[in-house]
């Protein structure tokens, strides 16, 4: 067994984030405009051709319809592809419930930001009473 050494949970995890970051990336790029074969998204994404066609086999599994169009010489999404709806989330519309702890939260940091904005406009004021009556600057 050779000096390996083992990657932490914090550095997996970093990994994962990546991966996730550059799928995302490489799917924004192929839907949008443009002309992207492999060495051009390994340009933009500053990783190897190998790691783009990796990536693109994981959208595949993931039931991205991506094609390579040869008259663009291109990778293209399929025309009209739009994302299903996730398990569990709403598909009549409604908004999802919102956990009353949240809710909660979300009113603290609002009255807090409130509560700053006022400190705020007074100190403003106060330093409007000590401008220079002339044009002379502080």
């Amino acid at each position: 067994m050779g000096t390996e050494k083992k990657r932490t949970d914090a550095e997996r995890r970093a990994r994962q984030c990546e991966r996730l970051s550059r799928l995302l990336r490489i799917l924004k790029l192929i839907m949008g405009p443009g002309r992207w074969d492999a060495e051009a998204l390994a340009r933009e994404l500053e990783c190897s051709r190998r790691t783009v066609y990796r990536d693109l086999q994981t959208l595949s599994m993931s039931g991205v319809p991506w094609r390579y169009d040869d008259q663009l010489q291109a990778y293209r999404v399929m025309p009209g592809f739009k994302f299903p709806a996730l398990p569990g989330s709403p598909s009549n519309g409604t908004p999802p419930s919102i956990p009353q702890e949240l809710l909660q939260s979300a009113r603290t940091v609002l009255n807090s930001g409130e509560a700053f904005l006022g400190a705020l406009r007074q100190f403003c004021a106060a330093l409007e009473e000590f401008r220079p009556a002339s044009g002379d600057d502080l």
